[in-house]
Parts: structure tokens; C-alpha cells; sequence
């Protein structure tokens, strides 16, 4: 008996999450609620300069790093 209830409980889960994939997802209004009048926001801009100065400090760091640092006085 307590196989059959672990069997359905597991085909109950597998059923809830399949079900809620399958559920379409609701498009969103044209309109934007949560924007008041009279207040300027900023215009979106791709973010690839950020990305580029990350990415520049990345290779840096590791270029020191890996820097051989000749400090072996082992003469």
C-alpha cells in the first residue's frame, strides 16, 4: 500500500510541474502603471562599456597575477 501512495504522490508532483510548464504565460499591458507623470527616467542603455571596463580589470588582475616576480635570490 505504501508503494502505491509513494507511485502516486511521485506521478502527482511529475503531473503539477509538466502542468505548469505547459500553462502560457500572460502578456503584459502596453501601458506602465508604475510610472508616475511629470517624473524623467533615464533611457535604457546597453551596458557594454560597464562590461568592457570589467573585463579590462579582469585581464589586468590576472596578468599580475601570473607575473613572474624575479624576486628568487637564490645566487
Amino acid at each position: 500500500m505504501r508503494r502505491w501512495r509513494r507511485v502516486l504522490g511521485h506521478l502527482l508532483l511529475v503531473t503539477v510541474v509538466l502542468g505548469g510548464l505547459v500553462v502560457p504565460a500572460q502578456a503584459e499591458d502596453d501601458k506602465e502603471p508604475w510610472r508616475e507623470p511629470g517624473i524623467r527616467y533615464l533611457k535604457y542603455q546597453k551596458p557594454y562599456i560597464p562590461w568592457l571596463i570589467g573585463s579590462g580589470i579582469i585581464i589586468a588582475c590576472l596578468f599580475v597575477a601570473f607575473k613572474n616576480p624575479h624576486r628568487s635570490h637564490m645566487d
